[in-house]
């Protein structure tokens, strides 16, 4: 798991954690000894301070290809698209191109 901060408009700030996310069926758990091609995503949960008035807390998911993903995995709670969501992702990519 990794962590970094984000500048948002309006004077908000993002605190960024990150990690791998698997997506497991119960078929590829009975036999662990088949390695099963599993999908993998990277998930991000973002607290925003000081609190937005929308959310204080946002889910996102991202694919191994790097593109934003709304799909709903394994329990995560992906956050709704909305006006922040899409500022939070492009300022993750802008992060993530410079590191």
């Amino acid at each position: 798991m990794g962590h970094f901060s984000i500048n948002l408009p309006n004077n908000l700030q993002g605190d960024v954690r990150f990690g791998t996310i698997k997506k497991k069926s119960l078929f590829s758990d009975l036999f662990k000894s088949k390695k099963l091609n599993n999908e993998v995503k990277k998930g991000y949960i973002i607290k925003i301070e000081p609190t937005s008035a929308e959310h204080n807390e946002y889910r996102l998911l991202k694919t191994n290809k790097g593109k934003w993903t709304s799909e709903d995995d394994g329990g995560f709670q992906v956050t709704p698209d909305d006006e922040l969501s899409a500022l939070i992702k492009t300022a993750i990519d802008n992060y993530e191109s410079q590191h």
